[in-house]
């Protein structure tokens, strides 16, 4: 099922060129990134790789039946600018868990929303999934902002649920349905 979305790769959109993702390209996204950074992103263990085994990593990721994964362009001079990944298809529940990562100088200019926007029309559509869902620390500001903006729901809190420098946060479940994705732009009833 999965496979049918790649079919439509790549994505064009206004900005934007979406596509399956390479081991190479994903090298590229992590030499953007420090460990600090990483290790504030998630709040489960990091195994450091580095070489071909982070290679190898890289490529069972990606070739993983329930997952799939896109590296997202910049139309305008070819810049690789992120990555998303929905990860755990469940085909019994017609649900998907969203990760995503832009390179911190491409953020603040509505890429990723524009890419998410083009992702989850054909995922709703053409996978009929019921359900996408996200996991964020809350600290992270940004990326609550935008998971608000694509109108997701806060399901639930995990309480001190990721440790960062010797402190416990709280970690926030997000997710969107299909019916109210498509039901996002109507003006409410009262």
């Amino acid at each position: 099922m999965i496979d049918n979305t790649y079919l439509k790769s790549p994505i064009i959109t206004e900005r934007l060129c979406i596509k399956k993702i390479t081991a190479d390209e994903l090298l590229l996204i992590r030499a953007e990134i420090n460990y600090d950074e990483t290790n504030k992103m998630t709040c489960r263990p990091i195994i450091k790789r580095e070489g071909n085994e982070l290679f190898e990593f890289y490529n069972h990721i990606i070739k993983k039946e329930n997952n799939f994964l896109v590296s997202i362009w910049r139309k305008q001079d070819e810049e690789l600018v992120g990555k998303v990944s929905f990860n755990d298809y469940n085909p019994r529940n017609r649900s998907m868990e969203l990760g995503y990562y832009m390179i911190p100088r491409f953020r603040k200019y509505g890429y990723m929303r524009e890419a998410l926007t083009s992702l989850f029309d054909i995922l709703f559509r053409e996978m009929e999934l019921n359900k996408i869902y996200a996991q964020t620390a809350s600290f992270n500001i940004e990326s609550i902002q935008l998971l608000e903006k694509m109108c997701f729901k806060r399901d639930g809190t995990l309480r001190d649920h990721h440790e960062l420098n010797e402190k416990f946060y709280d970690d926030y479940i997000f997710s969107i349905l299909n019916k109210e994705w498509y039901n996002r732009s109507q003006p409410a009833s009262y």
